[in-house]
Order: C-alpha cells, then sequence, then structure tokens
C-alpha cells in the first residue's frame, strides 16, 4: 500500500514540475531557467540578466584581474611582490593576468605561490654547481671531477680545470687537488754543482777501480813469485837428497896389480912445505943437510 502511494506521489510531482532540459555554452551560465551570458576576462559581473535584459559586466579596476570567462561581482587582486620579503615584480600586472613575482639574485621562493624566498645552497670547496638555482628550486651540487678543482664556496660556480702548466712552457710544481689549482713554475737550469759532482763521482770510482785493479795484480805478482821461490827451493831440496843417496852408495876398490907396484918408483914422504915429494927411481934418497935442520 505504501509503494503504491509512493509510485502516485511521484507521478504527480512530475505533472507539476517538468524536467528541465536547458543547455548553455561555455561563455553562458543558467539562471532561473534562462541562460545568462558571462562577463568577458578582465570583467566582472555587475548584475545578472532577466527576462529582459542581458548580464551587466563592468571592467575590473586598478590592481584587479580576472583571467577568464566568469560571473563573479568581484576581480581578483593583484599578488603583491613584497621588497621586504627578497621580492621583486618581474611581470606587472594587467586586468587579465596577475603581477608575477619573483626572488632577488640568490634566492629562490619557497613554495609555489612564492610568497617568501629562501637563500641558495652554495656549493662548498672541492665541489661544483650541477645545477644552477632557479625561481622555484635550489641549487644541485656534485663534487668535482678527476683534474678539476673549486677553492670557493658558491651557488653559481662549477668546478674548474687544472691549468695546463706545458701550454705556458712551465712545469709542474705542485699537484692539484678536489679544492685547489696545480702550481706552475719555470725548470731550473741545472747548475754547476750539479754537473760537476756526478763527474766528479765517476772519476773516484774509476780511480778506485784502478788502484783495486792494481793492488790486486801486485799482490797476484807477489804470490805467484813467492811460489816460484818455494819451487826452487823444493828443487833444491830434492837434487840434495839426490846427492846424499849417491854418496852412500858403495865403491868397489881395485886390486893392487903386482906388476904396476913394480915399475911403481917409491915415494919418500918429505916435510917440504907440508907437501909429499916423489923420489925418482936411481937418485939417493937423502935430502940436503940444510933441509933436513
Amino acid at each position: 500500500m505504501k509503494t503504491k502511494l509512493f509510485w502516485l506521489f511521484l507521478s504527480c510531482s512530475f505533472q507539476f514540475y517538468p524536467v528541465s532540459t536547458l543547455i548553455c555554452d561555455e561563455y553562458e551560465f543558467e539562471n532561473a531557467g534562462r541562460c545568462c551570458r558571462k562577463c568577458a576576462p578582465g570583467q566582472k559581473m555587475e548584475s545578472e540578466c532577466t527576462e529582459t535584459t542581458n548580464t551587466q559586466c563592468r571592467a575590473c579596476g586598478d590592481g584587479e584581474f580576472q583571467s577568464a570567462w566568469n560571473q563573479e561581482k568581484g576581480c581578483h587582486l593583484h599578488s603583491y611582490c613584497d621588497n621586504n620579503a627578497f621580492l621583486f615584480e618581474k611581470i606587472k600586472g594587467t586586468t587579465t593576468t596577475d603581477a608575477v613575482c619573483e626572488c632577488v639574485t640568490g634566492r629562490h621562493c619557497s613554495t609555489r605561490e612564492c610568497g617568501t624566498c629562501v637563500e641558495n645552497t652554495p656549493c662548498g670547496l672541492g665541489h661544483g654547481v650541477m645545477q644552477k638555482a632557479t625561481p622555484y628550486s635550489d641549487t644541485m651540487c656534485a663534487p668535482c671531477p678527476p683534474s678539476t678543482f673549486s677553492n670557493i664556496s658558491s651557488s653559481t660556480e662549477s668546478c674548474n680545470s687544472f691549468t695546463s702548466c706545458e701550454a705556458q712552457g712551465l712545469v709542474v710544481k705542485k699537484d692539484g687537488t678536489a679544492h685547489s689549482d696545480v702550481l706552475c713554475g719555470p725548470t731550473e737550469p741545472r747548475s754547476h754543482e750539479a754537473v760537476i759532482i756526478p763527474i766528479i763521482l765517476i772519476v773516484l770510482v774509476m780511480i778506485a777501480v784502478f788502484s783495486a785493479f792494481i793492488l790486486y795484480k801486485k799482490g797476484y805478482l807477489k804470490c805467484l813469485k813467492k811460489m816460484q821461490e818455494r819451487q826452487k827451493v823444493n828443487l833444491h831440496e830434492e837434487e840434495a837428497g839426490q846427492g846424499q843417496a849417491i854418496l852412500q852408495i858403495p865403491v868397489e876398490t881395485e886390486q893392487e896389480d903386482p906388476e904396476m907396484d913394480a915399475h911403481q918408483a917409491p915415494v919418500q914422504e918429505t916435510l917440504s912445505g907440508q907437501q909429499p915429494v916423489l923420489q925418482e927411481e936411481g937418485k939417493d934418497s937423502r935430502m940436503p943437510l940444510q933441509e933436513v935442520e
């Protein structure tokens, strides 16, 4: 029973209040069953449309703007770029566009609306700027790659390459680091001492080698001489030993020949200068008296 009453009430409602099929375009808005014209950019609505009049619009005043078709009764105020907040007006506002504020150099907006500014982060020693700060983003830093350096703290400078000493006709006196450049300097001419000292050392070495050779040669000759003398002594000792051996050999005595004794003249020994005197055969063996005396 209740369901039937509900459907009966609903059908009666559609008879007294028909469904609206009104469709307005993008530059219009619906008002009291009719399509009213919107206000153009740079304008605001002063009064709505009626059965006999269209929408009444009015231009935005100074410091105001409307950027799109609208049915609003007021305009938006331009953004205020406060110098005390490190902001300045980059683009002046119009009746259709807002003013564009931006942070002073060295700062970026803390939010997309850019209500306040914050200082850009500087890259420290040994680091360079990989990407500079934008009006809405901070600095991006990175360590200096090999053969580059950064000796300052900066939010705008990237790493610098090492100075080429060779291109300037100089030599590297001190190697560079990530936070310091190489140190160049002129080539140092070789002094007289640097030339003379090696020559003196070479001469001394040659003298030492020659002296050692002479001493070695003298020692060798002396040793050779001693060996030769020792060989001679050994040879004499061997010869002397052989002579003694020969003397010890028995000598055979010759047999007396009777015939030789018969013919052999008798020998009389006398003292004549302490030498024996041979007495010839057939002579008297008497000696002068004086000699005997």
